[in-house]
């Protein structure tokens, strides 16, 4: 009576199922009877002693093993400086215990063991991709964002946005929940991690009702290292880049009965330059035929990001953890802005010469909590709660020359301006899961989330005036520059998924209910701090409010063709929403030649995501292809439309964006030192819009190559390949041209293994530059940038006390695991 009121009250949903046949076990050192965590553990043919499937220990030593056949086995049992162990094992149907199994301790020492394979960076399981970039050396020294660009099917363009296999809405979580802070700036956010700081990142190109329908390319999960071993442990590192990048860590974790501590800190400081090209010719009557413009500017930023939580273990079944994050950054900016006035014949008609000096520090903060319990029978709850709050100063002051055809000084054209942009915000997340099984292979999972963000944003904008002294507002077309918009939007969601697993065709069905609520206002001639004006009354207006309840139902289905071969077609609904810069109605003030200004009345994409994968493994190989396509109503896309003597870069919502592709990723190890990952994606895509009553339209192929190689010199040294293109892309009114950039890396470990010594340099032949090219009935555009791309770097890190990185690693062998159970 209770299961089944249980059951009904928390109006169930899906979940990965077990097997048929589970297997248990507590693996022990046979030394001092204490659990060893972390252990190896595969299952193999008793005929060939082929991998069949594995897992590894947890932190009491205590393994699980799901598998559809029963019969005679041979089980492996290893862990670093302990005898290996083979054991013959019969699985019969149901649940096989094997109780505690014993290693005894090597002849070696754990100092003196030299591992010589390369770590397998790639793994794939049922609904996303795992990477494992603990060893990633093309990315030693960099940032998040960094590490994330050496990635196959990922890409970064030149401002920081995401995309993965060709879609730019990409959702980033950060240990499973999304990036608070109040910036819709990606880059931002992610240049806040080091990358020695990352444990695993995860592609989830189509996900499930369990998680929150935005993000219409999918997920990016990064998760961080943390430990969980006994005793005292960590590990510090340094490194130091050409052009003045230095970064400088320590994690720690101490770990006693049920007690576990830990704490990371990281420090950034880096340097970098960018460089910005722009052509363009105008056909409208009274204004300058062509624009020709170029900016030079250097940043100089500083971070600091410290994490520090506590997990008490109540029993073997339920922990509580608390855990606070806090971030402090800042950067200082100067550019250098020539925007020359051309004829028609390339003469020079005027020129503005226009310095920028900016300050900006932001600090962030989160707090957060999670619960989790579960029995024996499979029966799970887990709930979360999380605050983040975040605060950000910025103010630029601008020094503007004017200069006539002969490149003489108008004084009384000189300009001083200010341009100050303060933000803040905050975000609430609360969740709770429950699942059940109904059966062996039958689970059924349900949870609510709620998440409740405000954004607020504003800029004053002041120029001086030589006669009064006195700082007066622009108003251009009718829009005050000063501005000051708040966005709240709060969101409800409730899901159910059922998963079966009894028969080779296994099925999960979810469905996904969210309510969302949105309210945004305008201040209209905001002014503050000392240019305070004792006769300005700000009027504020609600621009919108939004109110809408969309439900997203998931299908995944997945047939066992044999061991190691499946067939997967998945298909979910998703939605994205206007992010706040978007749909902020100011005008970007940096340079007035080329503007900015977001869209209130922008309105939710709807995508529908198709998706047929083939996976095949074998010891040394696996490949995966797969076909996909989304198709996107309302779609959101940047137009470039001329204004005022410039240009204006607005959003809208498009008409339809169809993209159709084939992925294919193939993993090989040739021998113990050697394993790579070629991901090869080709699609086609097609987007239309309309711009002041004219329709765009255009359509393009497009590809992207990546490869990723590890070598290893047993004795020597490890070395590392990262090679990434992305082909031409099409945009409403133009296209942008193809990116290639390689990073290579190699790695040493020095005394006795406790310390890594690495070396890489990124972008090696300097080719990562991004271009467009935009055209309409009254202009033709042609845009460069590039910033500094190639840096050498050289790091070094030093682990004791044992140091391990916590492994949540949920298979073995050839890094394949094929059931529905890794969905969930």
């Amino acid at each position: 009576m209770h299961k089944s009121l249980t059951t009904i009250l928390f109006f169930l949903t899906f979940l990965s199922l077990n097997a048929q046949n589970t297997i248990i076990g507590i693996v022990k050192n046979a030394e001092n009877n204490s659990p060893l965590e972390f252990s190896q553990i595969a299952l193999m043919e008793k005929q060939d002693s082929t991998l069949v499937t594995g897992t590894t220990t947890d932190l009491d030593g205590r393994f699980r093993i799901e598998t559809r056949r029963g019969g005679d086995f041979l089980l492996r049992v290893s862990f670093i400086g302990f005898e290996e162990l083979w054991m013959p094992v019969t699985v019969e149907s149901g649940r096989n215990n094997l109780s505690e199994i014993y290693l005894a301790p090597g002849a070696q020492q754990l100092s003196e063991v030299q591992v010589t394979a390369a770590a397998a960076l790639f793994r794939s399981e049922a609904d996303r991709r795992v990477f494992n970039v603990e060893n990633m050396t093309v990315a030693e020294g960099g940032t998040a964002i960094q590490l994330l660009e050496t990635l196959p099917s990922v890409q970064v363009d030149e401002e920081g946005r995401i995309s993965l296999r060709g879609s730019g809405n990409v959702l980033i979580y950060i240990n499973g929940r999304p990036t608070n802070l109040a910036s819709d700036d990606t880059e931002s956010i992610l240049e806040q991690y080091p990358s020695n700081a990352i444990k695993e990142v995860e592609l989830i190109t189509n996900p499930s009702a369990r998680y929150e329908a935005e993000g219409v390319g999918g997920i990016i999960n990064i998760i961080l290292k943390e430990q969980r071993l006994q005793g005292f442990n960590g590990q510090v590192n340094v490194s130091s880049g050409t052009g003045n990048k230095y970064t400088a860590g320590v994690n720690l974790n101490m770990r006693q009965g049920d007690w576990n501590f830990f704490t990371n800190y990281s420090y950034q400081y880096r340097e970098m330059w960018e460089i910005t090209n722009s052509f363009r010719e105008n056909f409208i009557p009274g204004l300058s035929p062509v624009l020709d413009q170029d900016y030079y500017t250097e940043n100089w930023r500083r971070g600091h990001l410290l994490r520090f939580g506590t997990e008490y273990h109540f029993n073997p079944n339920s922990s509580l953890r608390a855990y606070s994050n806090i971030n402090a950054r800042s950067r200082d900016r100067e550019r250098i802005y020539n925007i020359r006035s051309m004829t028609s014949t390339m003469d020079l008609d005027s020129m503005y010469v226009r310095l920028l000096e900016e300050d900006q520090s932001q600090v962030n903060y989160e707090v957060g909590a999670d619960y989790g319990w579960q029995n024996d029978n499979g029966r799970r709850f887990r709930a979360s709660a999380s605050y983040a709050w975040n605060s950000q100063d910025r103010i630029e002051y601008f020094d503007q020359s004017f200069l006539n055809s002969n490149m003489q000084e108008i004084a009384d054209r000189h300009v001083d301006q200010f341009y100050e942009r303060p933000l803040s915000g905050n975000l609430l997340l609360l969740q709770a899961d429950f699942q059940e099984n109904l059966g062996e292979d039958i689970r059924i999972e349900t949870g609510l989330r709620s998440e409740m963000r405000f954004d607020d944003r504003a800029q004053n904008f002041g120029q001086l005036n030589r006669e009064t002294g006195s700082y007066n507002d622009i108003v251009l077309n009718g829009i005050p520059v000063s501005n000051a918009f708040t966005y709240e939007r709060n969101i409800h969601a409730a899901y159910v998924s059922f998963t079966d697993n009894r028969r080779a065709l296994s099925y999960q069905l979810g469905l996904r209910g969210e309510y969302t609520n949105t309210e945004a206002w305008q201040d209209y001639g905001l002014r503050s701090g000392f240019l305070d004006d004792e006769n300005f009354s700000p009027v504020r207006d609600t621009l919108t409010t939004d109110n809408y309840f969309r439900l997203f139902p998931s299908a995944f289905l997945n047939y066992r063709i044999g061991d190691n071969q499946d067939i997967q077609a998945s298909y979910s609904r998703r939605i994205r929403r206007p992010w706040t810069g978007s749909m902020m109605p100011f005008l970007n003030a940096q340079d007035f030649f080329n503007l900015r200004l977001g869209n209130p009345y922008l309105q939710p994409a709807s995508t529908n995501n198709f998706e047929i994968n083939y996976i095949r493994a074998w010891e040394n190989y696996m490949v995966t292809g797969g076909v996909f396509h989304r198709y996107t109503t309302d779609a959101h896309s940047r137009l470039f439309v001329l204004f005022n003597q410039g240009s204006l870069v607005t959003w809208n919502n498009a008409n339809t964006t169809n993209a159709t592709g084939v992925e294919l990723i193939n993993y090989f190890t040739w021998n113990d030192n050697f394993d790579a990952t070629l991901t090869a994606n080709y699609y086609y895509s097609q987007v239309s819009s309309e711009v002041e009553g004219r329709s765009f339209s255009n359509e393009s192929y497009s590809w992207t190559l990546s490869l990723l190689g590890n070598m290893n010199f047993p004795g020597l040294f490890s070395t590392q390949l990262s090679a990434n293109y992305w082909g031409p892309r099409v945009i409403p009114q133009g296209f942008i041209r193809p990116v290639f950039s390689m990073n290579i890396g190699m790695r040493r470990n020095v005394f006795n293994n406790q310390g890594t010594i690495s070396l890489n340099i990124s972008d090696v032949f300097n080719t990562r530059k991004f271009s467009l090219e935009t055209n309409g009935d009254s202009f033709f555009q042609e845009r460069e940038f590039y910033r500094e791309s190639r840096v050498l770097t050289l790091s070094f890190t030093w682990r004791f006390r044992d140091y391990r990185d916590r492994n949540g690693s949920r298979n073995g062998g050839n890094g394949y695991e094929g059931d529905m159970d890794s969905l969930f």
